[in-house]
This record gives C-alpha cells, structure tokens and sequence, in this order.
C-alpha cells in the first residue's frame, strides 16, 4: 500500500507549520536578545499566543493528523511500525510544549528550554519515522508493480 494519500500530505503541511513556528520562536529569541523574556504572566500569556501559537497549532495537527492516518491504517490491517513510532513522537512533541507553556506561564526560565529540546527529538521523530515509512511504501510499491508485471 503507497504512503502517499491526503492525510499524509497534510501531516507534511503540519510538520511544515511546526517548523515555521520553530523559526519564529527562534527568531524572536535571537532578535530580541538576552533579558528580553516577558516578566509578567500576562505578557508571557501574550507571548505564548502570538510567537508560539504557529508551533503549538502545528505541533497539535501532526499529532492529530498522525492518529488520524494510524487509525485508518489500522482498519486496512496495514499497519508498520514506522507509523506508530511516528504517533510516538507527535504525542511527545506536544505533551514537551504543554510543559513548555506551563513552564513560561510560571515565568520559569531554567525547565522551558528542556521541554523545547524535547519537543524537537519528538518532531524530529515524527519526520525520520514518515521518511522511512515513505521510502519502504516506495519500495513495497516498486516490488509489487514488478511481481504483477511479471
């Protein structure tokens, strides 16, 4: 069965939104310099919406729309283990910016840069795993074009 349908392009459509937020957060961190953190919960409160709100709603649609493609693959009985593992780290990335978040909210500097790190190993997770599974679907494909062929 080819990895290729519409809920795998809009995985790919929310991973690119998570990355788009990735460079955002990274962008105002590095253009705002050093002591340039919200100091009110309010003003983080702000922050949180504005500047992570891109990474937050794409980190939440992998998640959403990985569960979405498991379920429907498990259906199908066609299942490999590359999908799951893909699921894995989405929940991951997103329960590392609900830590995140919380963390900025109580003003706490020192644990939010933790949960942002671990965030990325889930996205990063996410994108190896969905690679992996794209190539051996195209190989899967290959090989039964050749068999019928044959």
């Amino acid at each position: 069965m080819n990895f290729r349908g519409r809920t795998v392009k809009v995985i790919w459509l929310a991973l690119a939104l998570q990355l788009i937020g990735y460079v955002l957060d990274g962008l105002w961190h590095a253009l705002s310099g050093p002591g340039a953190e919200p100091t009110t919960v309010a003003d983080m409160a702000r922050h949180l919406a504005t500047v992570h709100l891109p990474l937050y709603v794409g980190a939440l649609a992998v998640l959403v729309t990985t569960v979405i493609e498991l379920v429907r693959r498990r259906a199908r009985a066609s299942v490999r283990a590359a999908l799951p593992v893909a699921v894995g780290g989405a929940a991951l990335s997103v329960t590392a910016e609900a830590w995140h978040a919380a963390s900025h909210l109580r003003l706490d500097t020192h644990t939010a840069p933790v949960a942002g790190i671990l965030s990325l190993v889930g996205f990063l997770v996410v994108v190896i795993a969905l690679v992996i599974e794209v190539r051996s679907s195209s190989r899967n494909a290959t090989a039964t074009r050749e068999r019928r062929a044959a």
